[in-house]
């Protein structure tokens, strides 16, 4: 009977410690109605277990020396393993090493389009979310556990991806277009300059008929030189300017 009593008792103590043993880590998916301890560098979790309503804790512990939010980011997953959403929770404040019992409901605001509650299969501890953000539950959608983390854009719908196929054609055929333009027409030839050619001819006209225009109307002042020479020696010079050159002596040698 005794021993009966002892195999019992060890039984109870092993039961005990599995319950609040850290047998998942941040990151690793945790199966449903099993219940398992995370602790992170500000909370320790203890005691966490989800069922079809919502995610309990036994206790949620302030491990820093100040008060802070109770907060965490937990991803809910399908039986494939793949995500469905994210809880970013960030509420109630609470003391330094101070430790509460808390419970997180869920509903289909978390998850993605195409999922309900029902296909969530497994959570994880995704992190103790100091930051204490609550957007971005469809974030991952899709992604393994081990991806988690790495924002990605999610697959386009089937009309999504449609239209984008039909913009793709009609970009790629304008394309084609032009370059049949470019190459076999006339439409956009201008290889040997002539258009440009004649536009600047136009140009070049304008602006010699206008500086014509400017010199007729105003025209260049000529400066008469200042000789230094005195009166007489010019009025020599002018004399020998208007004398008869017919009388001189040269003149009459070659008569």
């Amino acid at each position: 009977m005794k021993r009966i009593v002892k195999i019992i008792i060890v039984l109870l103590i092993s039961l005990t410690i599995n319950v609040y043993a850290e047998n998942y880590s941040i990151k690793e998916l945790i199966p449903y109605n099993i219940k398992t301890s995370i602790h992170t560098n500000n909370f320790s979790y203890k005691g966490i277990k989800f069922d079809k309503e919502k995610i309990s804790f036994d206790g949620i512990k302030n491990l820093t020396d100040k008060e802070i939010p109770i907060s965490i980011s937990i991803g809910l997953f399908n039986s494939r393993g793949r995500n469905i959403g994210v809880i970013n929770y960030c509420d109630l404040t609470i003391k330094s090493k101070e430790e509460i019992s808390f419970n997180i409901k869920y509903d289909k605001k978390y998850l993605g389009k195409n999922s309900s509650v029902k296909d969530i299969k497994y959570i994880a501890v995704l992190g103790d979310n100091i930051t204490c953000k609550t957007k971005g539950s469809r974030n991952f959608i899709g992604q393994n556990v081990d991806k988690m983390g790495i924002l990605h854009k999610e697959k386009f719908d089937d009309q999504t991806e449609f239209l984008f196929s039909i913009l793709t054609i009609l970009g790629g055929a304008f394309i084609v277009l032009i370059i049949y333009k470019l190459l076999f027409t006339n439409k956009y030839k201008n290889i040997n300059g002539n258009i440009v050619r004649k536009s600047y001819d136009e140009i070049n006209k304008e602006l010699k008929e206008k500086r014509e225009e400017d010199l007729r109307n105003n025209p260049p002042v000529v400066e008469e030189k200042v000789s230094n020479k005195p009166v007489e020696i010019l009025e020599q010079e002018e004399n020998a300017k208007n004398e008869d050159k017919d009388s001189t002596d040269l003149h009459n040698l070659y008569k």
